[in-house]
């Protein structure tokens, strides 16, 4: 069994190297292109708290010469769910100049957390306030000081990472509960397109149109806005996909990097599913608790248009007649091995496709999806075979901390997996207990019947350092 276990995170691994964890394509700025930013975010979490939603006012850069806004749109994002995942929130053109700081305006944020001692599990919102010291208990602004200049040059393309810190900014009393208090704690940093932490890792979308003669199509992403898709002869297609058989209605996942027009310049294209109706989420128990699932009890994150009623909600679904089984930007004559009807777990993100009709919801498809844990470095767990070929275990008290009894998770790695802020494998013998952020896909320990990541990206979060 052991043995097996090492197949199949090797095998998984080589796989996410060649699609999840896979380096962009190069962006080109056109010498009659306006200088630009891009802005991403993703957060660290805090344990139980599946989603946090907070509106973004607006984003102001701090410059030399002036102060332009990249975001003036309120848009609401959900952090919570972008746990070691990175997502598109706005494009716009600035003034070339040297920024040395951003201030965000934010309001009304809410927090959803599960309570796993019931069964089945329970949700509560609590409307959250921020803390007095910050702003108004509804709205504030919080500026961050970036720890390098952003430089952006006449005709340039540059990017604003955030990671909004749930778990510094969430305060709980002292039995660890959430008390709906809020003092925000986001860390900024400058980066470029062709940097590995200023792609894009998560985006998922309604396909709205092709342009195959020109290698494109158009997307409706998260937060109302319609973004350009670019392919070339780099861009990975799931198995059996290419950009001449792309046709609505499709929900299409990206990865890439944003070129200086505002589009995204793809590496990984997935056509996940063509259905017309989806709930995504994480999977908070499921029924059996061995052998085929017949029923999936979900924390939906995410729907289609028609079940949009359902985010922020617990739902059991019947999964009794789905036979498809996908997984994250592949699909070969391994997928089925390592994801199928027995190897759903509690803790995995996954997206169920199907169709609505009449107010019923039939799911046709379920894929598992990339997504990030976080946790502690568990002291002297570190095992290197080869070069970055190796495993480690993280002590994660989140939902796949409760699937393993508390106990510790292990992640396996190789030599495609993406070490952040830290140099490799090796560095993480010397490192003590130290924080640290990993994103793959969750799989089923054979042996044990828990959880098992294939880590494709490996970071040591900025507040870390």
């Amino acid at each position: 069994m052991k043995r097996f276990l090492g197949i199949t995170l090797l095998l998984a691994l080589s796989m996410l190297g060649a699609s999840c964890g896979a380096g962009s394509n190069s962006s080109t700025t056109p010498s009659s292109q306006s200088p630009a930013v891009f802005v991403t975010g993703e957060d660290a979490p805090l344990a139980s708290v599946v989603g946090f939603d907070v509106t973004i006012n607006s984003i102001t850069l701090n410059g030399n010469n002036g102060s332009p806004q990249v975001l003036s749109a309120a848009t609401t994002v959900d952090f919570a769910r972008l746990l070691g995942l990175r997502s598109p929130l706005a494009f716009s053109a600035v003034p070339a100049d040297t920024y040395n700081s951003a201030t965000f305006s934010l309001s009304n944020p809410v927090i959803s957390y599960v309570d796993m001692s019931t069964t089945p599990p329970t949700m509560s919102t609590i409307n959250g306030q921020f803390s007095p010291t910050t702003g108004s208990a509804t709205q504030t602004t919080v500026k961050v000081n970036f720890p390098s200049p952003m430089v952006v040059g006449t005709n340039g393309l540059a990017g604003l990472r955030m990671e909004f810190d749930i778990r510094q900014s969430v305060a709980v009393d002292g039995n660890g509960q959430v008390t709906g208090m809020v003092n925000p704690t986001i860390y900024a940093n400058a980066v470029k397109a062709s940097d590995s932490n200023g792609q894009v890792t998560d985006l998922v979308g309604g396909l709205v149109s092709v342009n195959a003669a020109a290698n494109s199509f158009v997307i409706q992403g998260p937060y109302g806005r319609q973004l350009t898709i670019d392919v070339n002869s780099s861009t990975q297609f799931n198995s059996g996909w290419n950009i001449n058989d792309l046709a609505t209605p499709a929900f299409i996942g990206v990865q890439g990097s944003f070129q200086a027009d505002g589009s995204l310049m793809a590496s990984n294209v997935e056509v996940i599913t063509t259905s017309q109706a989806f709930l995504s989420g994480r999977v908070l128990a499921v029924n059996p608790t061995s052998g085929p699932v017949q029923q999936i009890t979900l924390w939906v994150g995410e729907t289609s248009a028609d079940l949009v009623s359902d985010v922020d909600t617990i739902q059991t679904i019947d999964v009794s007649a789905v036979t498809q089984y996908d997984m994250c930007f592949f699909d070969n004559l391994f997928t089925n091995a390592l994801f199928n009807n027995s190897t759903v777990i509690v803790g995995q993100r996954i997206f169920i496709g199907g169709s609505y009709s009449s107010n019923v919801f039939t799911p046709q498809m379920i894929s598992l999806r990339f997504q990030g844990v976080y946790g502690t470095l568990t002291q002297g767990s570190v095992n290197i075979v080869s070069g970055n070929v190796g495993s480690f275990q993280l002590q994660n008290n989140a939902l796949i901390g409760y699937s393993l009894g508390g106990g510790p998770l292990t992640l396996g790695t190789g030599n495609g997996t993406l070490f952040i802020n830290t140099t490799g494998l090796s560095a993480l013998q010397s490192s003590g207990s130290t924080p640290l952020v990993a994103g793959g896909l969750l799989f089923v320990n054979p042996t044990t019947n828990t959880p098992v990541m294939a880590a494709a990206v490996v970071a040591v979060p900025p507040q870390s350092q």
